[in-house]
């Protein structure tokens, strides 16, 4: 029977090695590369059962002894399919884009040499190199591979999946009402010079701040998803795709959005989807794969600092100026489509008056003063 060792040097813990009876008799000790005692069992069960099956004479290699997380990665994203995943092409080149940073540093590193000595040294590398939300997303990205790899047997264990995560920040760049004012009355300035791309354009900002809407559902819109009698938007689609979410919520359209989009709507170039904004292809209108990228023209042009994701911006300004009018933080999670409320109270902080109300409703005694 073998046993798990903590081996130390000098006082300081160096690793689990395991001690075991080889098929030939001969007692042999190895490092486990894991990072907890119950993991290094888990290894030495498997290589006792190896062992086991070889005294049978039915020995079997360890595929993964050789494996480089690499080849790893890349059978994930040939293999790994899911109904929530929309479109499975835009789906692996996102994640290939998330993976190409860390596969520099570990890609040839084989996925049995991988510990969470190993996932820590990563993980501090990165956070010196990138902000916190890059650092968590790359390594969210392999962890979703090892955790695949570690279901299909392709690997013992995911070091990554007891890793403490940088910290999630969030980054609210938004536009006072002031600004926002400006933006839109610059959009407008411009598109009335005759331009027919400038008055799209004007016409998408006023979609992010007055519907709060992200680039992808402005640029999908249609005009059947603009109900003028019932004063509503129904937001099913970003671009050519379903929504965020996958779900398709109700927006209401508010007097100032309903008379723009009115006047819109004669002067809208014809597209075979009936959009609202639609994008120059060649000689068609349709829709197009990303938005604009020419908004940071608008920015400076109504002497603006342009954010750093300026159609982001839009929403984000929508959702400012609604909690600091007093709205609800759950009517916004329902306007904006969060599935989950969490990612919504990142506005919660912008009405401290609104917040302060809604506390003095509770009142245990009856005030007369």
């Amino acid at each position: 029977m073998g046993e798990v060792i903590r081996k130390t040097k000098n006082g300081k813990f160096i690793g689990w090695y395991l001690r075991f009876v080889d098929a030939d008799g001969v007692r042999r000790q190895r490092a486990s590369h894991q990072g907890t005692a119950a993991d290094a069992r888990r290894c030495l069960i498997e290589i006792e059962a190896r062992i086991a099956r070889g005294k049978l004479g039915v020995p079997e290699r360890d595929k993964t002894s050789s494996t480089t997380i690499a080849e790893l990665t890349e059978r994930y994203l040939q293999e790994y399919d899911s109904p929530r995943i929309k479109d499975l092409a835009r789906w692996r080149s996102k994640l290939r884009y998330h993976l190409a940073v860390p596969l520099a540093s570990i890609g040839e590193v084989q996925v049995s040499q991988f510990s969470v000595e190993s996932a820590e040294r990563l993980r501090n590398r990165l956070m010196r190199q990138y902000a916190a939300n890059t650092t968590r997303t790359q390594l969210s990205a392999l962890s979703a591979a090892l955790g695949w790899a570690t279901k299909k047997g392709l690997a013992t264990t995911n070091p990554l999946a007891r890793l403490p995560m940088p910290r999630k920040t969030v980054r609210l760049e938004y536009l006072s009402q002031a600004e926002a004012l400006l933006l839109l009355t610059t959009a407008e300035s411009l598109a009335a010079q005759g331009s027919l791309r400038d008055e799209l354009l004007a016409v998408a900002i006023a979609l992010g701040i007055y519907a709060g809407l992200r680039a992808g559902e402005i640029f999908g819109l249609r005009w059947r998803d603009v109900s003028f009698s019932s004063k509503l938007l129904t937001i099913s689609r970003s671009f050519s795709r379903p929504t965020k979410s996958g779900l398709t919520r109700h927006v209401p359209l508010n007097r100032e959005l309903s008379d723009l989009l009115s006047a819109w709507r004669s002067r809208c170039p014809k597209s075979p989807e009936d959009l609202i904004c639609p994008s120059l292809d060649g000689k068609v209108w349709t829709t197009p794969k990303q938005a604009p990228r020419d908004l940071p023209r608008i920015y400076r042009a109504a002497s603006l600092q342009v954010p750093a994701a300026p159609w982001h911006c839009l929403r984000h300004t929508f959702a400012s100026l609604f909690m600091m009018s007093g709205g609800n933080i759950l009517t916004l999670r329902t306007l904006l489509g969060h599935s989950d409320v969490a990612q919504t109270q990142a506005y919660a902080h912008l009405a401290p008056q609104f917040l302060a109300s809604e506390v003095e409703r509770i009142q245990l005694r009856n005030r007369e003063e």
